[in-house]
């Protein structure tokens, strides 16, 4: 691969189906506001103006594609492009992490994958290192094999170990995981994303916020709701009925033939239906792992495992939360994480936060719900006097928040255990922790109380594990145990 290659044809047409989406909402309000289409009543200008417009983007799209190249040469991935200046990125093979593939509806059918390049530096709001976004299968086979080559071609002080590259080849892929249809129609089912959805669509309308009527919406919606409450109440199910329908959908496609490998110090994702998608996740750069339990889950025996990573593009969107174990039987996820971080120890039996914190964790989960019923119940009397449920709900919430936390140490890992409505198991190694830290107020120093947080990095930002309101001196203990923490080898990472 020492010939400059370039994309796939088709990625000219991605790169104009991409601007094209975001571009969208301002196309749709020139449509609207250019008077009545369908009666012929326009005004051409504007549109002429926005066909212009695409066709230089598709015209720009297809000079990126004729200008844009790559070639592997003395140990680098070599990339040159720019559609007015030229642009040249040399990545030094060895600095290069993993290789993430993905196939949209462009690339399945002409068996094309798009290859995201991960880097040490990479990061989720940088994204990755490098894209093709259009090239055969069989050349992103060969690219992996060729970089894999190149980075076992020396050993760890820089010296030649072969010198026959055939004698390189590629570990195989152990399938440690898979997921049946059933399993992720039950996990759509459970995953109570219906939120998502919701909060999408009203991030669409915000966007015409300044088109609509308010005042004539707004008199019409007063008259509708003096209909009866029952109505609004139905209206209200039944939306929340159709984003939890599309919630499932959505699932469903995302996470379609999960399965999760092990080849070698890689760990290999894929899923996706109408997106296939391929993620690699080199195992020095897993921080700790989380587990969840939702309220559904939890007394059906199910949760979801979450890779805390040190960055990578595949932290983008919905991969902030890099699941490994979407959902599974959690009597299954130790035997599953002794095959792939075989020093992580799953167990039970916690300490607790003593008794006394019992009425802090009520009080710390029900007082806005109480506070906030009283305003409800009077001005919305009777129907507000509902809130009150809310409050009480918040009250039971709070009591399971304290009988889940607890913390345990085994030699050189620390797990915490938490919940504010999903309860967070947080699995971490002494040399993965960015910081520690111990918190007490006035009212905990009188009752011998305090709280600890711990912080791994995590992408651009950290994630954080705590536990409330522990005797002070088990706070001091955990504290005392990551004080020693230049006393513990920590292993080499790329």
């Amino acid at each position: 691969m020492f010939e400059p290659r370039r994309l796939h044809p088709i990625s000219a047409v991605i790169n104009f189906v991409k601007t094209l989406k975001d571009a969208a909402l301002p196309l749709i309000i020139v449509f609207v506001l250019n008077g009545n289409i369908l009666s012929g009543d326009v005004e051409l200008i504007p549109l002429l103006i926005w066909a212009g417009v695409l066709i230089l983007v598709l015209g720009s799209g297809i000079i990126r594609w004729l200008r844009f190249t790559y070639r592997m040469e003395e140990g680098e991935l070599r990339i040159e492009h720019g559609l007015i200046f030229r642009k040249k990125r040399y990545i030094p093979i060895d600095r290069i992490q993993s290789l993430d593939f993905s196939e949209g509806i462009f690339h399945r059918p002409l068996n094309l994958v798009k290859v995201s390049v991960e880097t040490a530096g990479s990061t989720g709001t940088q994204g990755a290192e490098a894209e093709l976004t259009a090239i055969h299968r069989k050349e992103a086979d060969e690219l992996e094999t060729l970089i894999f080559q190149e980075k076992h071609k020396t050993n760890e002080e820089g010296q030649e170990v072969v010198e026959d590259e055939e004698e390189i080849t590629p570990p195989t892929r152990e399938k440690v995981y898979g997921m049946t249809m059933k399993d992720i129609v039950w996990m759509a089912v459970t995953s109570g994303g219906a939120g998502v959805v919701i909060s999408g669509v009203a991030v669409f309308f915000s966007q015409f916020m300044d088109l609509i009527p308010l005042g004539s919406i707004y008199r019409e919606v007063l008259d509708w709701i003096q209909i009866g409450f029952l109505v609004v109440a139905f209206s209200v199910f039944l939306i929340l009925l159709i984003a939890y329908g599309i919630s499932i959908i959505m699932t469903i496609f995302r996470y379609a033939y999960f399965s999760v490998y092990l080849d070698a110090d890689d760990l290999i994702i894929t899923r996706g239906w109408l997106e296939k998608k391929q993620m690699t996740i080199p195992l020095n750069r897993i921080q700790g792992i989380r587990i969840d339990e939702n309220l559904i889950r939890q007394p059906l025996g199910y949760a979801s495992v979450t890779l805390i990573s040190a960055g990578g593009s595949v932290l983008k969107g919905d991969e902030h939360q890099l699941k490994l174990l979407p959902m599974i039987k959690k009597r299954e996820i130790e035997g599953v994480i002794q095959k792939i971080l075989s020093d992580y120890q799953i167990g039970s039996d916690f300490k607790q936060p003593p008794k006394r914190s019992l009425y802090r964790y009520l009080i710390r989960h029900a007082w806005f719900g109480f506070l906030a019923a009283i305003p409800l119940s009077i001005f919305f009397f009777p129907y507000g006097m509902l809130s009150i449920i809310a409050g009480l709900f918040l009250l039971v919430l709070g009591w399971l928040a304290y009988h889940d936390a607890g913390w345990k140490i085994n030699d050189h890992q620390l797990t915490l255990r938490s919940r504010t409505i999903i309860k967070q198991t947080y699995v971490m190694k002494k040399y993965r922790i960015q910081a520690a830290s111990g918190t007490q107020s006035f009212f905990q120093r009188r009752a011998s109380l305090s709280s600890v947080r711990m912080t791994l990095k995590s992408g651009s930002g950290g994630a954080v594990a705590h536990c409330y309101y522990l005797e002070e001196d088990d706070t001091n203990q955990v504290l005392d145990w990551y004080r020693t923490l230049n006393k513990v080898k920590k292993p080499a990472e790329n």
